[in-house]
């Protein structure tokens, strides 16, 4: 027998079963039915969620769908609405005694789906975003709450069968005025955004919301309780509970990653004892009197992200949640989901004027605080949308409703309909019309930045991003070759990378850890330690300015991007993957080195590293080619020898190759263009004993190589173009193995090439394609102006 309880597994009907422990059918040999037992017909259920869920998203991804959409519409196929109709279906799939057992699972999924998602939010960065957008995000609540308990006072009648005692009109104006980060992260991460402006922005305000939902949450267990001291011993439980994780269970977590040697996963022992602690609060939440999402989500906020504990825990529990459980949870929304029980018209148009009225009211607060954010209309629009969509939350708060009936099938039949209707409306609208590469009109008005068009004389500003702590001597023996003086000082943005599992809110920061004292420093630490003991001992001006990038590989562009453009930096470095890691599971460096080179408005040096010599003592020796053959990245590598010319401990080869053959006439621009600045770096270092030009003549590609053959294996470093203003070279470009590294740098950087010892130096300048930004492009280099 199974009944309804307000805190337990619900079920919607008392009914009474036959309990056959038996949960598998012995065989087909026994002539016996497995649905009438309850472990196939689970996995029958997790296999046509899945097979229908993944056909409609075919299906509907065309037409830019969401992923919840589909999942949405497999549950309502699934369901009484569709194949529910057939009697003998809905007997077999959905009998009363899988209730019990789906709507565990259903409920499982959930709160390890809110816990997996908390972790991976970023507190650091909420108290850093709250100084900016807490007003935003107190209109963004304040504004739709009160319009749309305006409406519901105005339109009660509309809901049928609610008592004047019932919660529910105050709830659900609560709910539907509140923004949720489990729900617009999701969305945000499928849409790619996450590390757009937007991204960060609808993030901040969620987590703001977040808390004005967790202060609901108190004040509905308090609210439920029959006495006064029963609330607030109640409270005062809820708010014990909560002390206990932020002063007892986080350090306790911190002790664990204090434990795991560096560069090593967290010990399996433990992310199973924090899967059973979070599983005992659960249970005292539970006991408390508040839901045991609540434990689930203090558990996931308190629990570091990134890594090693938050990503180790984040790569164990995902999959299996993604594709099995989460499933169960929309076969359980869809089973409750019966579209024939809307008669009510009348409640379908409250309902939509609800949403409408919400849309409105944070349209109103994010075009009132635009101006003040610097935010573009069309940005607070989309903004807006975004801070509309609904998913998760709201389904668990629908189903709570109906189990506890404060709304009948067909208000819960709605708000289900409602939520379909809203995603996929909203969702394709942001897909087409946001675009994060026009986001900052100033950068598009004032064209792009590049080494050639940098003034020598001024601080030289620099990106540089380090994966690893292998990567900092060859960054500062090439920082030091770019001769930092007094009339023209450095100052290098390090950036360490640090990558983390999908669906994380970016987090880019300055970096401030490295001051204090540690037993064991991390590695962050010591890439930092590093360079600032080089910028104390340099000969030179350097200043360096420490940032952590925390982030999925496929979203750490954008953040830097962003940060080239309101520092002005003409160059930003990044290291080029390892091949080990191509198949990496948190999406491979390769990602980011192609996002960084379509999106940064400058240009972007991907450094194959095979080690350089990092000493900066009167003893510092660097050897440099360049490969100068055409076009305009060609020339930016020209404009870094040009710098690093003037350093006295610097010898530099060019390698100017002329290829014949029949050139377009852009090509032949490119060619004057190339030629007047060689002509000019000439002419710089007549005189420069450390300095050689050498020019050669190539009929073909094949003559081209041979002429790169003689560069050997003497040569610390190699700086040359990704794309030249050849037709054959050009034509080759698709046939090479790395294409971020265009037709030569591919080609020089194998281990069959001199050994594999050169490290080399791929530049890439980024080219409007209109004809101010190639006049622009093609005006002096070597300005000291």
């Amino acid at each position: 027998m199974a009944s309804t309880t307000p805190n337990a597994t619900l079920v919607s009907s008392t009914v009474c079963v036959f309990l056959n422990k038996n949960l598998h059918y012995n065989s087909m040999f026994w002539k016996e039915n497995p649905l009438n037992h309850i472990f196939p017909v689970l996995m029958l259920q997790v296999i046509l969620s899945v097979v229908v869920f993944r056909v409609i998203h075919v299906i509907l991804r065309p037409l830019k769908q969401p992923k919840l959409v589909c999942h949405l519409l497999a549950g309502v196929i699934l369901g009484p609405s569709v194949l529910g109709r057939n009697k003998t279906y809905m007997e077999s799939m959905f009998p009363a005694k899988e209730e019990v057992v789906i709507a565990t699972l259903s409920q499982l999924a959930s709160n390890l789906y809110t816990f997996i998602v908390c972790i991976k939010m970023d507190t650091i960065m909420f108290t850093r975003a709250a100084k900016h957008t807490w007003k935003l995000g107190a209109c963004c609540f304040a504004f739709p709450i009160v319009l749309i308990v305006s409406v519901d006072m105005a339109k009660q009648r509309f809901f049928p069968g609610l008592n004047p005692g019932n919660p529910f009109p105050v709830q659900f104006s609560v709910v539907s005025s509140l923004s949720y980060f489990i729900v617009v992260t999701r969305a945000l991460d499928e849409l790619n955004l996450l590390s757009s402006e937007l991204g960060r922005i609808s993030s901040s305000i969620t987590m703001l919301n977040e808390m004005v939902s967790a202060a609901f949450v108190i004040i509905g267990v308090a609210t439920v309780q029959k006495e006064a001291k029963s609330a607030f011993l109640a409270i005062l439980s809820l708010c014990s509970f909560i002390v206990f994780a932020l002063f007892v269970a986080r350090p306790m977590l911190y002790w664990v990653i204090k434990q795991t040697p560096k560069g090593k996963p967290v010990k399996e022992s433990y992310v199973v004892t924090i899967l059973l602690s979070t599983f005992v609060m659960g249970v005292t939440t539970d006991a408390i009197g508040a839901s045991f999402g609540g434990a689930f989500m203090v558990m996931g906020f308190i629990t570091p992200d990134g890594p090693p504990l938050g990503t180790t825990i984040i790569r164990k529990s995902e999959l299996i949640l993604y594709e099995f459980f989460l499933p169960l949870f929309f076969v359980q929304i869809g089973y409750f989901t019966d579209l024939s029980a809307i008669q009510n018209w009348g409640e379908c148009a409250t309902f939509a004027t609800i949403v409408i009225v919400g849309i409105i009211g944070r349209l109103i607060a994010c075009l009132v605080f635009a101006s003040s954010m610097n935010m573009r209309k069309s940005t607070a629009v989309l903004l807006s949308l975004v801070l509309s969509l609904q998913g998760l939350v709201e389904l668990i708060q629908s189903i709570q409703w109906k189990h506890l009936q404060l709304i009948d099938d067909q208000t819960y039949a709605t708000s289900v309909v409602s939520i379909i209707v809203v995603n996929a409306i909203i969702t394709p609208i942001i897909e087409i019309l946001y675009k994060p590469a026009v986001e900052n009109f100033d950068v598009l008005r004032l064209g792009t930045r590049s080494l050639g068009t940098t003034p020598n004389v001024g601080e030289l500003r620099i990106i540089t991003c380090i994966q690893d702590e292998d990567n900092v001597p060859s960054i500062i023996s090439l920082l030091e070759a770019l001769n930092p003086q007094e009339i023209s000082p450095l100052c290098a943005y390090v950036i360490h990378l640090v990558a983390v599992a999908s669906q994380s809110v970016p987090t880019l920061a300055p970096y401030k850890n490295h001051l204090r004292k540690f037993v064991r420093p991390s590695v962050s630490d010591n890439i930092i330690r590093a360079f600032l003991n080089y910028s104390e001992h340099s000969k030179g001006p350097v200043q360096i300015q420490p940032f952590q990038m925390i982030s999925p590989y496929k979203y750490m562009h954008q953040p830097i991007s962003r940060l080239s453009d309101r520092i002005h930096a003409p160059l930003i470095i990044v290291p080029f993957f390892k091949s080990e890691e191509a198949h990496n599971i948190d999406g491979t460096l390769r990602i980011f080195n192609t996002n960084i080179q379509a999106t940064a408005k400058c240009t972007v040096g991907l450094l194959v590293d095979r080690g350089l010599r990092s000493s900066i003592s009167t003893t510092f020796s660097y050897n440099m080619a360049v490969i100068f053959i055409s076009g305009g990245d060609d020339r930016e590598a020209l404009a870094l020898a040009s710098r690093a010319s003037c350093q006295p401990n610097v010898s530099i080869t060019v390698f100017r190759i002329n290829l014949r053959g029949t050139y377009t006439l852009e090509d032949q621009i490119e060619k004057e263009a190339d030629n007047a600045l060689f002509r000019d770096f000439e002419a710089m270092n007549l005189n420069n004993g450390r300095v050689e030009c050498l020019e050669r003549m190539a009929g073909d590609v094949e003559e081209v190589m041979q002429a790169l053959r003689s560069l050997k294996g003497g040569y610390d470093l190699v700086v040359v173009g990704k794309h030249h203003a050849n037709p054959e070279l050009q034509a080759l470009e698709s046939w090479v193995q790395y294409s971020e590294l265009g037709v030569i740098g591919d080609a020089i950087a194998t281990l069959d090439f001199s050994g594999g010892k050169m490290s080399v130096l791929v530049l890439e300048h980024h080219h409007r394609h209109d004809d101010n930004q190639r006049k622009f492009d093609n005006c002096s280099y070597f300005s000291f102006t």
